[in-house]
């Protein structure tokens, strides 16, 4: 058992031994098997590393499964170790608390290996808030609906036996618990647990802003690992051109290839979901609805940088490496395609629309000092840097937001050479008819002159 020290405190680390068949399976569809399981132990590192800093308080590790005492030992030496007993969480959890306090500690806390980087400052306001007679437990809510830390100067019991854990509704049942029994509850701010691949990019996103020392184990980690890239590709009325879009776009540098279907009379949805794309229903008719949609997929994916492209093979998606290039080496966060760069294919693009794009990239050089030279739908940008933008522009000026959005806040912008080519069979619903151009060169202009007045966010 562990021995007690006059500092009367301890913090428990509940933790699992990592094993790729079982360990972090919800972030399987972003991460191999084996990486997952590196991941948590990057995670398990960490949060012991968390822990040890917490003045006068004891560390021990409560570990899963009863066999994996050597591989703790090896991960932490001369860390303090004890078992978990039980056959639920909950029970284990329970025990585990128990047990130190029964061995003689005042305060114990303990919190999951979820959550790499935790502020150590909770940990020790919850045991300044057990020193106040007033509070009888602590907890930590988290945003799944559980908690992230529990706190107590006695054995908790009943307030976490006999809860289903990992549920939505694990703080909600603890507090009403803890009311019927009289106990006085003190709630430290909502942190995160990393178990979906959002929670994944949002870990990502606010290690780049942290200090270095923060989640060390973790950042080295996801540094040496490419960033997950998802495409989306809109689609109305694709049902020719969308399986070898997904096909070929699978075969790229992308983990999921997200097809929206935006309101099509044929079936484009049936043969992009048998092509093995991941497809997303926008009956609001719009290019900026489609892509819209597709961001909230790719976000809830666990996405970090998107990809657009059309569904028409105008852009050969052979490319895409050449599109995220930029954004992977860090040189930029937004990388916008040039058709006029690149190769435009005998009469891929008309000549009305050939002077419209010439206009609007005019126009951004001289309303916002962005040297660029296309407008075209083949981009790729960091999600947090998107989600930064507040997008709005729901029909053609979707790209042009995005664009002058990103200019006016100093996003680091580049621009690579891409190929245009005729569309492989259908009709374009922008360049193939007058109407359509029309209607995509008043938006277009628009939101580029719009953004640019006084006052316009």
């Amino acid at each position: 058992m562990v021995e007690v020290t006059e500092r009367r405190r301890a913090v428990i680390v509940m933790a699992k031994q990592p094993d790729p068949a079982t360990t972090k399976t919800r972030l399987h569809g972003v991460l191999a098997p084996a990486e997952a399981a590196r991941l948590y132990e990057c995670f398990l590192r960490d949060t012991i590393e968390l822990v040890d800093s917490v003045p006068d308080a004891d560390s021990v590790i409560a570990f899963h499964p009863a066999d994996a005492r050597p591989y703790f030992a090896s991960l932490a030496p001369g860390a303090a170790l004890v078992a978990q007993v039980g056959d639920a969480l909950d029970d284990r959890l329970e025990d585990a608390l128990g047990r130190l306090l029964d061995h003689g500690y005042d305060q114990v806390a303990a919190i999951g290996s979820d959550s790499p980087n935790l502020p150590a400052d909770r940990l020790i306001e919850a045991f300044g808030s057990l020193d106040d007679p007033g509070a009888d437990l602590v907890l930590g809510p988290a945003d799944d609906g559980g908690y992230y830390l529990i706190a107590t100067v006695e054995r908790p019991g009943p307030l976490v036996t006999g809860i289903t854990m990992s549920t939505p509704t694990v703080l909600a049942d603890t507090l009403a618990r803890a009311e019927r029994a009289g106990i006085r509850v003190v709630l430290l701010e909502r942190w995160y647990d990393v178990d979906e691949p959002a929670d994944l990019a949002r870990l990502r996103t606010d290690l780049a802003t942290a200090p270095d020392s923060v989640a060390r184990h973790t950042r080295a980690f996801l540094s040496e690992r490419r960033p997950t890239i998802a495409a989306v590709v809109p689609a109305l009325d694709e049902g020719q051109n969308i399986a070898e879009v997904v096909r070929r776009t699978s075969q790229q540098c992308v983990a999921d290839v997200i097809v929206v279907d935006n309101g099509s009379v044929d079936d484009t949805a049936t043969v992009a979901a048998a092509a093995g794309a991941t497809v997303v229903a926008e009956a609001r008719r719009g290019y900026g609805y489609a892509c819209a949609a597709g961001v909230a997929e790719a976000r809830r994916r666990g996405a970090e940088i998107i990809a657009f492209l059309d569904g028409d093979l105008s852009s050969p998606p052979e490319e895409l490496p050449s599109i995220v290039e930029p954004l992977l080496a860090n040189r930029a966060d937004l990388v916008l395609g040039s058709r006029v760069q690149g190769r435009i294919a005998s009469g891929a693009m008309p000549t009305h629309q050939r002077i419209g794009n010439a206009l609007s990239a005019w126009l951004l050089r001289r309303l916002y000092g962005l040297e660029v030279t296309d407008l075209g739908p083949f981009r790729a940008i960091r999600v947090d840097v998107l989600e930064s933008l507040d997008m709005t522009e729901m029909t053609f000026g979707w790209p042009t937001e995005m664009t002058v959005k990103a200019a006016r806040s100093g996003t680091r912008i580049e621009e690579v050479p891409v190929s245009w080519l005729r569309r492989s069979a259908g009709r374009s619903k922008v360049s193939g008819t007058v109407r359509g151009s029309i209607l995509a060169a008043r938006h277009i202009i628009g939101v580029t002159v719009r953004y640019a007045l006084p006052g316009r966010r």
